[in-house]
């Protein structure tokens, strides 16, 4: 579910107790404040050749590989089942913030995962406004942590889209997007590949499994008080979470997640090599508010889809 704006592999949930200086406070601010002065309208296309996409993973050579979210030098206490995710470091640093701007300036936002050096994947029902149509501006803000990038020169347009359906929900088998960005991001944070895992196989792997989202309700001030940007500047990862089964063409998984965190990729470090194997979509909540089950696009059907269009 898309989430609109008005204003470490191992262990048990926790939070900050104290926090390194090295990503410092900002205060709480607009999406918008992230738009790119030159607009591109996003085009949709249905072809993957336009993509020339690359499904192999790449971490530059500047990045060091990290199991933690959390960075180095912090102590987490706590019992949130989410972390927040404060690393630079490779996979980390190919989680983004999509942002998605209306004709009438409302912004809404996703979030997705750089899979090439200029591909991003999320779910089809985060490009697509209520009437149907694109998105007429759509960017891209890699590794936001506290409201702050590695640099302001690395927020990226859509240019390109590739969707897996034309009529997207939040319960449809093929919610996912491609997006071709205008900078080739992955060069400079890296991408991972994606791997068609059975289910049979996914449910091996219980507590194997992260999703890392921009939720809009995380993190919480009350709790993190140096991540001032307010909630949403900030992924939420949930480390040691599994597939539970299939339902309806769906994989059933138990991560936590909330309006923001679509598109979210579920990743698990497979021989060696961290692989997405899953994409959140929607998650379901009981008449009391509590998340009953959560359900994620199966890469099959997506790799299904795309070699129909090759």
């Amino acid at each position: 579910m898309k989430y609109r704006t008005w204003s470490i592999l191992g262990g048990l949930s926790l939070a900050i107790a104290c926090m390194s200086s090295t990503i410092a406070p900002a205060k709480a601010q607009s999406l918008l404040d992230f738009q790119p002065k030159t607009e591109v309208t996003p085009q949709l296309i249905d072809s993957i050749k336009d993509l020339g996409t690359s499904l192999d993973g790449f971490i530059p050579k500047k990045l060091q590989e990290s199991e933690s979210p959390m960075g180095s030098n912090r102590a987490i206490i706590g019992e949130d089942q989410r972390l927040p995710m404060m690393s630079r470091e490779y996979p980390w640093s190919t989680v983004g913030k999509i942002v998605m701007v209306s004709k009438d300036k409302k912004e809404y936002s996703c979030t997705g995962t750089l899979i090439g050096k200029s591909l991003a994947i999320t779910n089809a029902h985060c490009v697509y406004d209520e009437s149907g149509k694109l998105f007429p501006n759509i960017f891209f803000l890699p590794n936001l942590i506290n409201g702050r990038l590695r640099s302001k020169n690395d927020v990226a347009s859509v240019r390109n889209v590739l969707t897996g359906t034309s009529k997207p929900n939040w319960q449809s088998a093929d919610d996912w997007a491609i997006l071709e960005l205008n900078k080739p991001l992955g060069e400079k944070y890296g991408f991972i590949k994606w791997r068609t895992v059975p289910v049979a196989l996914l449910q091996k792997y219980k507590n194997r499994i992260s999703v890392t989202g921009y939720a809009g309700d995380y993190p919480d001030p009350k709790v993190y008080n140096e991540l001032s940007a307010g909630k949403g500047f900030t992924a939420g990862v949930h480390l040691k979470c599994s597939v539970l089964g299939e339902n309806g063409g769906m994989l059933v998984h138990d991560c936590d997640t909330n309006p923001g965190a679509s598109g979210s990729a579920l990743i698990s470090k497979i021989d060696g090599v961290y692989q997405i194997i899953g994409l959140h979509a929607i998650g379901r909540k009981d008449r009391n508010g509590r998340g009953v089950e959560n359900y994620a696009v199966r890469i099959g059907r997506i790799e299904s889809a795309l070699s129909k269009l090759r």
